[in-house]
């Protein structure tokens, strides 16, 4: 617009110069009336620049709607590949059979339970919020647990854990502390997880490195002894492991650990048995994983490292009625060998202790596996558990069971 007044007054000065050469030739009215038609003529190319200048306006503003929006599905696609999704889901038959003494008669019986359950719906989501922050959601549903619930399993932030943090992390949120490794190739957990596994809401600080890693962290548990202050956070525990990186140690992989809780009822299993107690009773877990071509071997020893008292637990009762100290423990072994690739045959042989009669005292299993297609696997497992000669929460001396398991299971 400014170039064009330039113009015109330019324009204008040289028809006004040439106007007053000719000004004995031509008339006022006549040069009044030419002005008039360049006047006219200007009005009309003002407007007209203007309608120009009000489209280049409209088109700048469609220009930047449009990058926004293509900024934004950028955006949206940036954070997409920031996601990862995984999951299982396993359909299973069980059947289970009992052999029960009653303790007054001594005679024994047996029954016998058939069911075919989807047993496990599994999705885990995990987000990179940014190079130091991840996110982590666990939803699951279990058929004989959840009743047609899905519940939120796990969710934690997670904070640090790379080389620019020197490998130390943070962690909060629900989810399981890492007391003993808990590791099986069986269909059904071992009796380690059965009878130790714990899962609360907890804060955590560790080391995470190529041959060593440890981790400690507070939880407020839902077990406190009588005369603790049940706002406070009491529950504490630790882990320490080594392992091997990768093509290291001629082909083996070896995990080896330690770990430390500092009240072993309040344990997911034990803590449904609790009466009360005076005092916290700790708990330490051994485990050895170690794995080398298509051998696998797995070794676990957890116990109480002192006795809870007589009537603290709901299950310490013997076979006449009497409530009794009890100093639970648990252990597993087993031995994994895949003859082929698809085919992987495992056995066992577990045990508990100073569990009466909610665990076996021992017990041994075959499972074997088979990789019907990639994710896709059809195992089958036979348990054979004996019991103490102490009764069980039904007032019953369990004898034995044998448990046999079919499980169709697929992995995303």
């Amino acid at each position: 617009m400014k170039r064009f007044s330039a113009l015109v007054a330019i324009f204008v000065t040289v028809f006004l110069a040439h106007s007053v050469a000719l000004a004995q030739e031509i008339s006022n009215e006549e040069i009044r009336n030419e002005l008039k038609i360049f006047r006219a003529r200007i009005d009309r190319l003002e407007q007209e620049v203007s309608r120009k200048d009000l489209e280049i306006e409209k088109l700048k503003a469609k220009v930047e709607k449009t990058s926004e929006a293509i900024s934004a599905e950028e955006g949206q696609e940036k954070w997409i590949d920031r996601i990862e999704l995984s999951g299982a889901i396993e359909v299973e038959y069980g059947s289970e059979k009992h052999k029960v003494k009653d303790p007054t008669t001594g005679k024994s019986t047996s029954s016998r339970d058939d069911d075919l359950t989807l047993s496990t719906v599994e999705l885990h989501t995990d987000a990179q919020i940014n190079k130091y922050t991840k996110g982590h959601v666990v939803f699951l549903y279990e058929e004989d647990e959840d009743e047609d619930r899905v519940r939120i399993d796990e969710g934690t932030i997670r904070l640090g854990g790379i080389k620019e943090t020197y490998n130390l992390h943070f962690q909060a949120g629900k989810y399981y502390p890492h007391f003993g490794e808990l590791n099986s190739w069986f269909i059904s957990d071992p009796l380690t997880c059965q009878v130790f596994e714990i899962r609360e809401s907890a804060a955590e600080a560790g080391y995470d490195g190529s041959w060593f890693s440890a981790v400690a962290g507070a939880f407020h548990g839902d077990v406190q002894k009588t005369s603790d202050d049940e706002s406070r956070i009491k529950g504490f525990f630790a882990d320490a492991n080594i392992h091997n990186p990768e093509d290291t140690l001629g082909g083996i992989s070896l995990l080896a650990g330690a770990s430390y809780l500092n009240n072993v009822a309040d344990t997911d299993t034990l803590q449904d048995e609790v009466n009360k107690i005076t005092d916290y009773v700790g708990g330490v877990a051994l485990y050895l994983v170690a794995e080398y071509n298509n051998l696998s071997f797995g070794a676990e020893y957890i116990t109480a490292l002192d006795d809870l008292r007589a009537g603290e637990m709901g299950y310490a009762i013997d076979r006449n009625g009497d409530a009794q100290e009890t100093k639970p423990a648990a252990w597993n072994f087993e031995l994994a060998y895949r003859p082929m690739d698809p085919l992987q045959l495992t056995v066992k042989y577990e045990g508990t202790g100073d569990m009466f009669g909610l665990f076996p005292e021992k017990q041994y299993g075959l499972c074997v596996s088979y990789d019907l297609f990639e994710f896709t696997t059809l195992s089958a497992e036979y348990l054979h558990g004996e019991y103490d000669d102490n009764q069980n929460s039904d007032g019953k001396v369990e004898d034995s069971r044998d448990v046999v398991t079919v499980q169709l299971a697929v992995e995303f």
